[in-house]
């Protein structure tokens, strides 16, 4: 059994591979600042602001009623499933607004409609397929009004289309424009600065500069911490960088055929860095053991001998020291020789990772 077998049947997530990206050649690679990209994201953003940290941002947004309650319909379109015109672009450099929406009414109503029902099928970004019974069917879960919207997508597009490029358009005019202005030349300067990176540097490099879940793997590729199994042949394909101020937390990865890969990222860079699915599973399995939240508790305040942890807690010695190899093995602990002792400490960004309650919990 080969090691990708073998960690598939232990039942482990594996990261998304971005196979032969030390052989892209940066000529390949095109960066752009797209205004339509970049509302997608800002009103995915405002349909769930609180895992995006952005809830004051989100309040603040000049939304008359009218608007808010239309957009409200239409929220399940800007999900983490999305239409394609929301995650590429023809475009290089800052495509203007007018630019982008005007080819959008350009298109038949029938095929924008097709995107536009996409996230209830759930169909990767590389199907063309639309299962209308499908569609339907997980269209009633959202309430009625959005099951007649969809019903109308499906059977007479036009008007609804032409509702939601409307919709879209009033966006910009009411609050997006100025969003815009004041972010397009930063992200464009962000698109350029990636681009020449890879030129200067190489495109792995660069790939790992975007944000904390991408990291090289080898000399030939990337991997990015995604709870996704995926393997990405970059070798013969070509790469859109769109970086953004509203995509964070998530990063996208766009796959749709005779199109280049879209890497949507966050324009702030790279962060704090993000634990493997490996990683965040072994330590929740440290920790579903019981005593063991007793042991991390012994060791959150100040460091311990697995003696002492004993002696307070009332558990036997060795059934502690088993404890505390596990939470070692896991990065829940750090240990530290002191002469002929070792002592235990909590490793309290690592409890963080995995949620601030659990942390909460054992501080407490």
């Amino acid at each position: 059994m080969g090691h990708r077998a073998a960690v598939q049947a232990e039942g482990l997530t594996l990261p998304t591979v971005l196979a032969g990206a030390g052989r892209l050649a940066p000529e390949r690679i095109r960066h752009v600042a797209s205004p339509l990209i970049e509302l997608g994201c800002a009103l995915h953003v405002l349909a769930a602001p609180r895992h995006h940290d952005r809830v004051e941002w989100a309040s603040g947004v000049p939304l008359p009623v009218s608007l808010r309650e239309e957009l409200a319909q239409w929220t399940w379109t800007v999900r983490a499933v999305r239409a394609r015109f929301f995650v590429t672009s023809t475009a290089t450099g800052v495509p203007a607004w007018q630019e982008e929406l005007g080819a959008l009414r350009a298109r038949p109503a029938a095929e924008l409609a097709a995107e536009l029902v996409r996230p209830l099928r759930g169909r990767p970004l590389s199907s063309r397929e639309v299962d209308t019974d499908a569609v339907r069917h997980w269209s009633r879960s959202r309430g009625p009004e959005v099951f007649g919207l969809v019903t109308a997508l499906l059977d007479a597009p036009d008007e609804p289309v032409r509702r939601f490029l409307d919709l879209l358009d009033s966006c910009w005019t009411t609050w997006f424009h100025e969003v815009w202005a004041e972010s397009r030349d930063a992200l464009a300067a962000r698109g350029r600065q990636d681009r020449d990176l890879a030129v200067r540097d190489g495109v792995l490099p660069m790939l790992a500069s975007l944000d904390s879940s991408i990291d090289i793997r080898d000399n030939d590729s990337a991997v990015v911490q995604k709870v996704q199994n995926k393997r990405i042949d970059l070798a013969d394909r070509s790469l859109l960088l769109v970086p953004s101020n509203h995509i964070a937390p998530h990063l996208f990865l766009g796959e749709i055929p005779g199109q280049p890969l879209t890497l949507i990222y966050p324009a702030t860079g790279r962060g704090p860095a993000v634990p493997t699915a490996a990683q965040l599973r072994a330590r929740l399995e440290a920790l579903a053991a019981p005593d063991r939240l007793q042991v991390c508790r012994a060791v959150a305040s100040e460091p311990r001998t697995a003696g002492e942890i004993a002696a307070l807690w009332n558990l036997h010695p060795t059934q502690v020291t088993r404890h505390l190899k596990a939470l070692t093995r896991a990065g829940l602990v750090t240990a530290e020789r002191q002469g002929r002792f070792v002592t235990y400490h909590l490793n309290e960004p690592a409890l963080h990772s995995l949620g601030p309650h659990l942390l909460t919990l054992i501080l407490r």
